[in-house]
């Protein structure tokens, strides 16, 4: 896992785990829907069927394409407004959602997936904890989504490769 420094301190301060009993039932139906292709893109097909988008001609790459279809808020309107169970139920909502993600990923699909969650303020009047997940691919022939983790100041930031999502989602079990 590659983290900056701001989710390495949101890590460190609640112990987070990756169950796949944390996911949101809403958030389980689109892993159960499964992977899809547009193009060569990697796409999670119930997110693919609700996009409302031009499509993967409105991007310069795949990554971009697949981050932004890809790309979902955490439910977050049953959680306390702030506070350390916030912070603990997002990051489980989150982490049991991309390892799930991940290990749905059909091996016929020709890029290995990273997973991303982040953490930042959000909200009216950006005081609330908010947390967003995305899928995106790795490819030799393409900048990465996110280069240098570290350089992310305004969110906190945590990327999850496939392998990890297997010792992630066994640990939390």
């Amino acid at each position: 896992m590659r983290t900056n420094i701001r989710m390495s301190q949101f890590l460190e301060a609640v112990q987070p785990r990756a169950r796949d009993e944390d996911v949101p039932d809403a958030f389980r139906s689109i892993v159960r829907a499964g992977w899809t292709t547009d193009g060569d893109a990697q796409l999670l097909a119930a997110l693919r069927s609700g996009y409302s988008g031009g499509g993967r001609t409105e991007f310069d790459d795949a990554i971009h394409y697949e981050a932004t279809v890809n790309g979902r808020g955490m439910m977050d309107y049953d959680l306390p407004t702030s506070g350390p169970e916030r912070l603990e139920e997002l990051l489980r909502r989150s982490l049991g959602y991309v390892c799930t993600g991940l290990l749905a990923v059909p091996p016929t699909l020709p890029w290995p997936m990273l997973g991303y969650v982040s953490l930042a303020a959000g909200g009216l009047e950006d005081d609330v904890l908010t947390a967003h997940v995305t899928f995106c691919s790795r490819r030799p022939d393409q900048l990465p989504y996110v280069g240098d983790v570290d350089a992310y100041t305004h969110e906190a930031l945590l990327e999850v490769s496939q392998e990890e999502a297997v010792t992630l989602l066994g640990n939390g079990r």
